[in-house]
């Protein structure tokens, strides 16, 4: 293992690798993205060439695997909460909505 960086996660679009790198470094784990520039210019370019990753220091993903297994778990998961200011859907795990960042209403 060493200090290199390596690709941890490729993301679906650049607010998906956000919420990615927020909840790694919430838990200590030095990263970032590659390729969040180029969203930009989508259709002058492949979205092959734009997509957006996280990257990690390759010591770290066997922790950072462990996160991202919870996260795409909770991306597949039937529980989810819909906003009540936006009406976007979120996985059960998120105490915020990932569109507006309204807190969850547990009561609701």
């Amino acid at each position: 293992m060493s200090f290199e960086w390596v690709k941890a996660f490729d993301a679906e679009h650049s607010v998906e690798a956000n919420i990615v790198k927020g909840m790694l470094e919430h838990a200590g784990i030095h990263c970032h993205l590659r390729g969040e520039a180029l969203q930009g210019a989508l259709g002058e370019i492949p979205f092959t060439e734009a997509s957006v990753s996280v990257w990690v220091y390759e010591i770290k993903l066997p922790a950072a695997r462990e996160i991202l297994l919870e996260y795409r778990q909770s991306k597949t998961s039937t529980q989810k909460w819909q906003c009540d200011s936006c009406k976007q859907w979120n996985p059960e795990s998120f105490d915020l909505c990932w569109s507006c960042m309204k807190e969850h209403d547990e009561q609701a």
